[in-house]
């Protein structure tokens, strides 16, 4: 399923009412209660509609159960069966615009979440959410005129915010303002990941004197997300911090084994930085074992190997690179370099 790093993924938040009277005092030690999975949902769900078939939230709760499933054909048969019971919902409106983006279908996103406004105009999420649409159309000024919209609906929107952000740094290249509306959207919500992700990019950037402290502090705040480690890791890497990179990397590796892009990044500090050729080219020849076409990875494997002496092998590699895309320009500066050499 398409995905977006301007579309949050969807959560599912499923509420079950508990009748049952409190326990005595002596009794209020339980076993923990097993978390209930999207399938279970599913069938809870199911078994609730056949006892009322006329709950337009349970078709709804429902939808979302299969489309955070990727089961969207099922989500879309319940989602029009929760309009046909309350045509004016705005939170099944909002669904079905996620429904359509997963299928790529940007014309019917438009149409339905202006429906959604024309139901509630004093409800900001459809409006922020046509601000995303018009972001990725790259229609940046309506884009904004839309996140104003919402937030003078709403002034507490750290979507919004972020969503600004994004426009800044899309369309006008503006820092600054970016990393204001980034700010702000963590400010107003300290569980938001991505706003606190774009404010690391900007600081490896431009490399202020708090960058690394903001870096690890993100990364202890969101340790469940494995880029928060990665961006930690990679400014290691450039500041004088190889080997506590390579820490962060192993934890990554750990949880994705098969990571080809980490185990090249563990190459590449062993080749740049702790200048061990060996080490560098096992984690080269790694990545390139999972992901054969990774060209970094054969690119800065044939360094290793021209660094090593080893001169026609390099040139072999720097060769498959070129037929594999021709227009890769370190391969064509390496053959020019090794052919150079030769001739000397």
């Amino acid at each position: 399923m398409k995905k977006s790093i301007l579309f949050l993924g969807l959560l599912l938040a499923l509420f079950a009412c508990n009748n049952t009277p409190k326990p005595e005092q002596e009794n209020t030690q339980q076993e923990p209660t097993a978390p209930v999975t999207v399938t279970e949902a599913i069938q809870l769900l199911t078994d609730s509609i056949a006892m009322d078939s006329t709950d337009a939230h349970l078709y709804l709760n429902r939808a979302k159960a299969y489309f955070a499933n990727e089961q969207v054909g099922q989500a879309m048969v319940d989602i029009n069966k929760s309009l046909q019971l309350d045509p004016n919902n705005v939170d099944t409106y909002l669904l079905l615009a996620d429904v359509y983006y997963a299928l790529g279908d940007q014309d019917n996103i438009a149409s339905t979440l202006n429906k959604a406004v024309e139901i509630n105009s004093l409800d900001a999420r459809p409006l922020v959410k046509l601000a995303e649409l018009n972001l990725l159309q790259q229609n940046f000024n309506l884009a904004i005129g839309y996140v104003d919209k919402a937030l003078g609906l709403t002034p507490y929107n750290p979507r919004a915010y972020f969503v600004k952000g994004m426009c800044y740094m899309a369309a006008k290249q503006d820092t600054a303002s970016a990393l204001k509306n980034f700010q702000l959207a963590a400010e107003q919500d300290d569980r938001f990941y991505d706003p606190v992700q774009q404010i690391c990019r900007i600081y490896a950037v431009q490399q202020p004197p708090y960058a690394m402290e903001y870096i690890r502090k993100a990364q202890q705040q969101f340790p469940d997300y494995p880029t928060a480690r990665y961006e930690l890791a990679m400014y290691l890497q450039s500041h004088g911090a190889p080997e506590e990179a390579l820490l962060h990397y192993d934890t990554l590796l750990m949880q994705r084994p098969d990571d080809y892009i980490v185990l090249f990044n563990k190459g590449y500090v062993n080749y740049v930085y702790l200048e061990d050729n060996e080490t560098a080219l096992n984690y080269f020849n790694q990545a390139l074992d999972i992901n054969p076409k990774y060209l970094d990875a054969f690119y800065n494997k044939g360094r290793v190997i021209e660094q090593m002496g080893d001169y026609a092998q390099a040139m072999e590699i720097y060769k498959e690179i070129l037929r594999l895309q021709p227009e890769y320009q370190l391969a064509i500066d390496a053959v020019n370099r090794i052919q150079n050499q030769i001739t000397e």
